[in-house]
């Protein structure tokens, strides 16, 4: 049952955001059509672009999860049990909680940005307190243990939902750092392991990526569709288990050469 269930999960997760952002009506036709296995090669490992030494960043939106009220501009979607995403407060420190037993669920967003002529960029915060238990070794290739403690997507929708990409980004547990490559269930979703393990250092990591370098080197070519939404999610239904993380300022929006705005070109 539980194999069953993880087949019929990640087969949504590359539409499910872009029916969204199309139609409510097309949400059925996405999930009666995700129930066909999808068989894509796997790519092998490879190192993501590093981060841009030097842009200044125009934010879009940004998210600091201050409030208790700051989850509520996030819509849920539940694949199996809901995890439990609230936000806490530690001294200075606000972030999401998400804590999941046996669950997934994930908290989407849906946003409107250029990637065909602008150059998009995220950034964000996370800490890995648990990993799910797996019993295998960790792989991106693996569906049966297809569980991570954190994972940061972005959405790329096309009009043809099908024709939809998606950037995932995850914190494993033991896969080497710039481990990449296709989702075992679709080769439209790339896969880019940031973090690895717990650090002997605790407290939030800060990520920063250029999501066109992303894009490109995942995909081999520009975007051909625009951002549509960004989503994260915990889960560890796969192997019965469970899993805790954190996540915080979560930030949109797009690059500007340092040089373009010394010469009068900056906004």
């Amino acid at each position: 049952m539980t194999h069953n269930i993880s087949k019929k999960k990640y087969k949504k997760i590359l539409l499910l955001f872009s029916v969204i952002l199309i139609s409510a009506s097309a949400v059925g036709t996405y999930l009666y059509f995700h129930k066909i296995s999808l068989k894509m090669p796997f790519l092998a490992p490879k190192a993501p672009p590093p981060a841009p030494a030097v842009y200044k960043f125009e934010a879009v939106k940004e998210f600091q999860f201050s409030d208790d009220n700051a989850l509520k501009e996030w819509e849920e979607k539940v694949f199996r049990s809901k995890v439990i995403y609230q936000i806490e407060n530690d001294g200075a420190l606000s972030y999401v909680r998400a804590t999941t037993d046996k669950a997934a669920s994930a908290l989407y967003y849906k946003i409107k940005m250029d990637a065909r002529k602008k150059h998009p960029l995220i950034s964000w915060k996370w800490e890995v307190k648990k990993f799910p238990a797996k019993k295998l070794p960790e792989s991106l290739e693996t569906k049966d243990e297809d569980d991570f403690a954190a994972r940061v997507y972005v959405l790329f929708i096309a009009p043809f939902f099908t024709n939809s990409k998606v950037l995932e980004y995850i914190w494993a547990e033991k896969l080497p750092v710039g481990t990449s490559g296709a989702s075992p269930y679709s080769s439209n979703i790339q896969l880019i392991v940031l973090r690895s393990g717990l650090d002997n250092e605790e407290g939030f990591k800060f990520e920063e990526r250029d999501i066109m370098a992303d894009y490109l080197n995942a995909f081999g070519r520009p975007p051909e569709h625009d951002i549509g939404a960004v989503a994260f999610m915990t889960n560890a239904e796969h192997t019965e288990s469970g899993a805790d993380a954190m996540y915080d300022d979560i930030k949109l929006g797009y690059k500007e050469d340092a040089t373009k705005e010394e010469k009068g070109g900056g906004l």
